[in-house]
């Protein structure tokens, strides 16, 4: 079963932060012009559109052959050695946290109905 989420921490933040500068760059360009459509705007909207949908699409935990992959953005898939750990959750919100090597930690939040 494929399980797409938001990854946290460090790296997330890093991540997500940089999506919101496309946004927001965008946004200013478009209010800050004179014309009906700014282009530019439009480009940068649009590359961040593109951005978050490749973000969503490859952010995910997958079940195969008994065996948990990871994959991120920004890495490629990893074989899980361990089963994730529920830290928290509330309602239909879970925060896991998993470790990819001895120094290198990812904490994940999956939106899942409990059933």
């Amino acid at each position: 079963m494929k399980k797409h989420l938001f990854f946290l921490g460090k790296a997330g933040t890093i991540y997500y932060s940089w999506l919101m500068v496309l946004l927001f760059i965008s946004l200013i360009i478009a209010l800050e012009g004179n014309k009906v459509i700014m282009w530019p705007a439009v480009i940068i909207g649009g590359m961040f559109l593109l951005l978050a949908t490749y973000t969503f699409l490859c952010s995910y935990i997958k079940t195969e052959n008994n065996s948990l992959l990871l994959k991120l953005p920004y890495k490629k898939r990893v074989v899980l050695t361990q089963k994730p750990q529920e830290v928290a959750s509330w309602r239909i919100f879970h925060i896991y946290h998993v470790e990819l090597s001895k120094y290198e930690t990812v904490n994940y939040l999956v939106i899942q109905k409990k059933g």
